[in-house]
């Protein structure tokens, strides 16, 4: 095997109250910022990006989708989106998850070994991703591919997420292996050609 691709959230970090307080702190913020943005809005555009992919990367799309419900210029949404994941606000999330230390080895081990991919859903802007990746103590270098918002035009489970990542690294499906906790989003990797090893979950640390 050539590339070994691994999950986030639940796979390389332990999440134990990261989607609570992400969405209290990022509420919190629009209502500063005098814009009514609801969890419901929120996901409603996550999902439909995941659902009517075209052209344009995730980021993008999903700014146009904040715009169309809410006549708030996507240039904008994308602006205060950045600011938000550039601030401290975001920076306190850091003790709401934390490495699995087992599988943070695997990786380690598995970079010596070939091309390492942090393939975590591409609902992020890199920003962010590669905060996460340093609350658990792994730095953005270390990976020879982020599957970030900017860069990618698919979101799990569609499998072309993972066509996608193979056509960035120049690497056949075959000679890649996927590690992830979730068999909907991370095994429908099977379906191009990709080994699947499934992560037992872990038990959430309690608050």
């Amino acid at each position: 095997m050539v590339a070994f691709l691994f999950d986030f959230d639940g796979t390389l970090a332990i999440e134990k109250s990261f989607l609570k307080r992400y969405f209290e702190e990022l509420l919190r913020f629009f209502k500063r910022k005098g814009v009514n943005v609801t969890v419901d809005l929120l996901m409603g555009c996550v999902e439909e990006i995941t659902r009517n992919p075209n052209d344009m990367d995730n980021f993008r799309r999903f700014s146009f989708c904040m715009e169309r419900r809410t006549s708030t210029p996507s240039k904008l949404w994308e602006e205060w989106f950045l600011e938000f994941y550039s601030s401290d606000i975001f920076d306190s999330l850091k003790d709401t998850i934390e490495p699995n230390e087992e599988v943070v080895k695997m990786a380690l081990e598995k970079k010596r070994e070939g091309l390492l991919v942090l393939a975590s859903n591409p609902v992020l802007p890199r920003i962010a991703m590669v905060k996460r990746l340093n609350w658990i103590g792994l730095s953005e270098d270390l990976f020879d591919l982020i599957t970030d918002m900017e860069g990618f035009h698919y979101c799990k489970p569609d499998p072309r997420y993972y066509l996608e990542i193979c056509e960035k690294l120049g690497v056949p499906p075959e000679r890649c292996v996927m590690y992830g906790d979730d068999e909907i989003n991370d095994g429908v990797c099977e379906k191009v050609g990709i080994k699947f090893v499934k992560v037992a979950p872990v038990r959430q640390t309690l608050q």
